[in-house]
């Protein structure tokens, strides 16, 4: 039944009914809101034709949501804004937020009346609870009216937009910018909610980490990310944190690693966007100040993407000492600011986790070698004995002193003739660019050639940035400084022999053959092939050893950690062979595994001269190869066995 006025009646949402002045006045605002926001006789008009309950209710909630305001016609003046929909929660928060904010920005305009009711309406809508507001604003200058007048439209709609979904509605006030308390009390919310949805996945302790993180960003990094990212960021960090453990409690001497990448669209103040890669990552660390940060990781994915670069100010960890276990988040950026497709996330996602593994670093304390005198003085005269001839070379003998924090040094001694043009090398290198730092030591004459040539001996100290010769896992390659320093010292002073440098370069043209002759195949490990090669004994078979012979043993090494071990198969092997060698691989779960079966082959008394051995650790998975020279069956076979022995016995 509609009363006098055309309205039907209003039923308030609550439990325990309106008593005094409540009970009319409650039911009279909402009255007043639906008079001034529907048209006049809607419901006379409705009732009128005679329609089915149910399509009266159509007819209602299509208008649904209804935004309006009073007319916007001058100033100063007090100008009503209503809201008519369908119960939702936080709808009148939405409502007040957009209208109190938003409707003229960085203005605060003074709210003189708001009001918010739930009700049903029996004649049309049946037990549907609706929502009506009214908010009051007093517009005092004409320059806020006409803003009001032009900036309406669009909020009426995103209003509309936000009232349909509580989704919409967070994205619309996170856009137009949330504050910090409003953010944490959205992430709260979120959290609070999967802790609910997921009980066997997230306890309570999930809060622990929400407050761990978001005391430990910065205001603009949760200014410029939306809620629903940290809420991501937060329960990643908690899931990640819970499978290591479990991982734990199966290998406990294993290092374990989860990996998540995403893609992540960021929105500065300006709401300009900006397209990025999300990294979350769960690594337990093996040993007492290992660490893995920023750097690690931007190598890591350079690696795929050379042009990649690390968004400001993105990177979060957290490392709970007494397990060990590290959680770390950061996001990359292309060079040319395009998204990260699919297929590109997933290769990384194969491929990260590894490279994480290696590049996992190692606190490497200062070395300090006192240097010996007496060597020194013995080196220059050899030096001085390999000088023979007018037309001989500068004689060069260097070897690694010591290394701090920053940097590498390297004592050179170099003898060489003086003639009429010579010029002193300490003015050599101070009219000279060099990569290195000379610091000098001293300069003597050592002897007489042919009673007229005299000879200089001069002892300097080479001083290089250890940055440029850091490897994956941030070890020092010290042969490639080694390396640089003659190169440099031959830049300034012209050529030079290399005295104690004879057999590293040796090295260095087999390792060269053998990259060359893997690069044809395809991509090449380098830290593996690294590892593999200078792990090689006896040292010789670094300089004799045939490349082919070498190239097959590095591809087995790679089968071996490509495929990898587990609680399952905690012990693999491998064996190939030629005309000429019998090569093994064994790969262990553990470095005792591998020990045992190194000692059983030790055990069948091969001569050093035909077995070259290599004993290598890629991602915490350690490993052993060899190459056997034998042209008898019956021993290959022997080595079979007791390869094959060993690795039973320390699988049982």
């Amino acid at each position: 039944m509609l009363d006098s006025d055309g309205l039907p009646e209003i039923v308030p949402s609550f439990s325990t009914p309106l008593m005094g002045p409540q009970a009319c006045v409650y039911p009279d605002a909402i009255r007043d809101i639906l008079r001034k926001i529907l048209p006049t006789d809607y419901f006379r008009d409705l009732e009128a034709q005679n329609l089915p309950h149910d399509k009266r209710v159509q007819d209602f909630e299509r208008r649904l949501p209804l935004v309006t305001s009073t007319p916007i016609e001058e100033a100063p003046s007090i100008i009503s804004f209503y809201l008519l929909a369908k119960l939702r929660s936080k709808t009148c928060r939405f409502f007040f937020e957009m209208i109190s904010s938003w409707l003229v920005p960085g203005t605060s305009l003074n709210n003189v009346l708001f009001f918010a009711g739930d009700f049903s309406v029996p004649h049309v809508g049946g037990s549907q609870v609706y929502t009506a507001c009214e908010m009051a604003m007093f517009v005092e200058r004409p320059e806020d009216l006409q803003k009001i007048r032009n900036h309406f439209p669009i909020i009426q709609t995103e209003i509309k937009a936000g009232v349909r979904s509580a989704h919409h509605a967070r994205r619309i006030l996170e856009i137009k910018g949330w504050s910090a308390d409003q953010k944490t009390a959205e992430i709260h919310e979120r959290i609070a909610y999967m802790v609910k949805r997921f009980p066997k996945e997230f306890d309570a302790d999930v809060f622990a980490e929400m407050q761990h993180v978001l005391v430990m960003c910065r205001d603009d990094f949760k200014k410029s990310r939306e809620c629903r990212h940290l809420a991501r960021i937060i329960s990643v960090f908690y899931l990640f944190r819970k499978q290591v453990h479990r991982l734990i409690q199966r290998a406990p001497r294993k290092r374990h690693l989860m990996l998540k990448l995403y893609n992540v669209h960021l929105r500065d103040g300006e709401g300009k966007g900006q397209n990025c890669l999300g990294m979350i990552a769960g690594v337990r660390f093996l040993r007492d100040k290992e660490f893995l940060d920023e750097r690690h990781l931007l190598k890591a994915v350079r690696k795929y993407f050379p042009h990649a670069r690390i968004v400001e100010g993105s990177f979060l960890t957290h490392k709970r000492e007494p397990d060990n276990v590290v959680t770390l988040y950061l996001e990359f950026e292309k060079g040319d600011g395009a998204e990260f497709t699919q297929d590109e996330i997933k290769k990384l996602e194969k491929q990260l986790p590894r490279d994480l593994k290696d590049r996992i670093e190692h606190p490497m304390h200062p070395v300090f070698n006192p240097r010996n005198e007496e060597e020194i003085m013995r080196n220059i005269l050899t030096l001085g004995n390999q000088i023979k001839f007018v037309r001989d070379i500068p004689q060069l003998h260097v070897t690694f002193d010591e290394q701090t924090y920053g940097h590498l040094y390297f004592t050179v001694i170099m003898v060489r003739l003086l003639k009429d043009d010579s010029v002193a090398v300490k003015e050599m290198f101070q009219a000279t660019q060099s990569g290195i730092t000379y610091v000098h030591d001293r300069c003597r004459r050592v002897g007489m050639l042919r009673k007229k040539y005299p000879k200089e001996a001069n002892v300097f100290r080479a001083k290089v940035a250890k940055e440029d010769f850091l490897r994956e896992d941030h070890s020092i390659d010290l042969n490639k400084a080694r390396q640089y320093v003659v190169a440099e010292v031959a830049g300034v002073v012209g050529e030079v022999r290399d005295y104690n440098g004879g057999i590293i370069a040796k090295q260095d043209e087999l390792m060269s053959s053998l990259r060359q002759m893997l690069q044809k195949e395809g991509t090449v490990n380098t830290f593996l092939l690294e590892n593999f090669f200078y792990a090689l004994t006896p040292m010789v078979m670094r300089s004799v050893m045939a490349p082919e012979a070498l190239r097959v043993l590095y591809h087995m090494f790679a089968q071996g950690f490509d495929i990898g071990v587990d609680t399952e198969r905690p012990i693999a092997y491998y064996f190939e062979e030629d005309d000429e060698f019998l090569y093994t691989v064994v790969v262990a779960d553990a470095p005792e595994a591998r020990d045992d079966v190194d000692n059983s082959v030790q055990e069948l008394d091969i001569d050093i001269s035909l077995l070259a051995r290599s004993d290598v650790t890629l991602s915490d998975t350690p490993a052993i190869g060899y190459i056997y020279r034998c042209d008898s069956a019956e021993e290959r076979l022997d080595f079979q066995h007791a390869v094959q022995l060993a690795s039973l016995a320390a699988t049982s």
